[in-house]
């Protein structure tokens, strides 16, 4: 399967939130982050999505994949590309996720859930947080290195 994965376009709007709405994730915010979505696709049809949230903290958010089209690959390519992107804006990417053992495999570690609090407003906020299932992750980006010529 050649998966593609570029930038999101308004014409990828519908997609993304019929995406998201498979495993319930938020579609309110997908048009003011549409400039940090990206697509992975197959012959143009849109496969999956994720999002480089940039505001108080750079978090890794919106990462989905339609089910049928799950483990194979998509979900690592988007994660890959939105790390990549990360490196020019921060040390530090979180993410809140149900999958924490798919994102330990990309480098994540988990961290307490009273961290949440500090981190996220709305966890502070929230009536649920007693019963949340998010685990709460974070991955330090080590910088590249530069060749030594």
């Amino acid at each position: 399967m050649d998966i593609k994965i570029r930038k999101a376009t308004e014409a990828d709007i519908k997609d993304i939130k019929t995406i998201l709405s498979f495993f319930f994730l938020d579609t309110d915010n997908v048009e003011k982050n549409l400039p940090e979505f990206i697509v992975a696709q197959n012959n143009n049809k849109t496969l999956g999505c994720a999002c480089l949230d940039i505001g108080t903290i750079v978090e890794l958010r919106s990462i989905a994949v339609l089910p049928a089209y799950r483990n194979k690959g998509i979900g690592s390519k988007l994660v890959e590309a939105i790390l990549e992107r990360s490196k020019e804006l921060t040390d530090v990417i979180y993410l809140r996720t149900t999958s924490p053992v798919f994102f330990e495999k990309k480098g994540f570690v988990r961290l307490p859930d009273k961290e949440k609090k500090v981190i996220w407003k709305d966890c502070e906020l929230c009536d649920k947080f007693d019963i949340c299932r998010q685990t709460m992750m974070k991955l330090e980006i080590v910088p590249r290195q530069k060749a030594k010529i």
